[in-house]
């Protein structure tokens, strides 16, 4: 704990690390876009930077890995309810004169990562290769890349009934409310959050997307990035927000995206207390008759300690 509460014994301590030996593992040129952005004081505050954005793309991980598993399933099960379990070997799509060259990539996108995936589930199960595998396998092997191309505009196809879209939109989202329920917006909003989930998985700076001018610009995006996914989750299944409220997924990334906790990394242990100190004051105000202290971590109301 720190803040009122002080820090453990044990604290990590950056300034024991060598920096110069870490530097080249890191590369010069990643720690130079820390470095002119943050405009760190020393060597500590600069990989202090470097540790909080490491912090920032785990605390993201299990809420892109619920949304990724609740999108896929939700689609898979409507679409297979309305064109059967393989509905992805006929899915219909724009006619080719009416696509741009963008949505032809999608589609062929779309055709190659099924091969793919079936030739890669014979492989690892050692099956001829014309072996029937199951549609569920299949869905399982597919990226997030994949369901987000999904809702290119070469997949909107009205009065079609082959057509993922419009005629999905409800059953998909049930939740989303008015106006929100339209492919392209949705698709603005999965696009936007498979560029942050890219640049997480490949250890790339998720703080600086779309160029920030200052640290609490960057904040707020993350921000504003957790709340587009939590509204997709939402929109799709209360339940599968209520995990990530309940588990504790939302209140992490709200608590490592903020200055406070950038603050202490770029100075660990500045601030901390042992905890044998903590519990004597502790004692202390739990000594003081007819008093009411109000406990707070990370700049939010704990609760509360009356004296005797």
């Amino acid at each position: 704990m720190r803040n009122n509460l002080g820090h453990s014994e044990g604290a990590v301590n950056l300034e024991n690390i060598n920096h110069a030996r870490l530097e080249p593992y890191i590369s010069t040129a990643r720690l130079a876009t820390y470095s002119n952005f943050f405009a760190p004081a020393d060597k500590v505050e600069l990989f202090g930077c470097y540790l909080w954005s490491k912090e920032v793309a785990a605390a993201f991980f299990p809420l892109l890995q619920v949304l990724e598993v609740t999108l896929r399933n939700a689609i898979h099960n409507e679409a297979s309810q309305r064109l059967g379990s393989y509905w992805f070997d006929h899915v219909a799509t724009r006619s080719r004169n009416r696509m741009t060259m963008g949505q032809q990539r999608n589609v062929a996108h779309f055709t190659q990562s099924i091969a793919d995936a079936r030739q890669k589930i014979r492989r690892d199960l050692r099956l001829p290769n014309n072996s029937p595998v199951s549609a569920d396998r299949i869905i399982a092997n597919l990226t997030f890349g994949f369901w987000t191309n999904l809702f290119s505009a070469a997949y909107d196809v009205n009065r079609n009934p082959n057509a993922l879209w419009p005629v999905l939109l409800r059953p998909v989202f049930p939740q989303a409310p008015q106006g929100h329920r339209d492919r392209a917006k949705i698709q603005q909003k999965l696009l936007a959050i498979k560029t942050f989930r890219n640049k997480a998985f490949h250890h790339e700076p998720i703080w600086n997307i779309g160029r920030p001018a200052k640290v609490e610009d960057a904040i707020q995006k993350l921000l504003n990035t957790h709340d587009d996914i939590l509204d997709i989750v939402n929109w799709i299944s209360l339940d599968g927000g209520d995990l990530i409220e309940k588990a504790g997924y939302s209140s992490t990334v709200k608590r490592v995206c903020s200055l406070e906790h950038l603050n202490y990394l770029k100075r660990p242990g500045e601030n901390d207390k042992p905890i044998s100190r903590v519990k004597r004051e502790l004692r202390s105000i739990v000594r003081r008759p007819n008093q009411t202290t109000q406990i707070t971590i990370n700049n939010r109301k704990f609760g509360k300690i009356h004296g005797r």
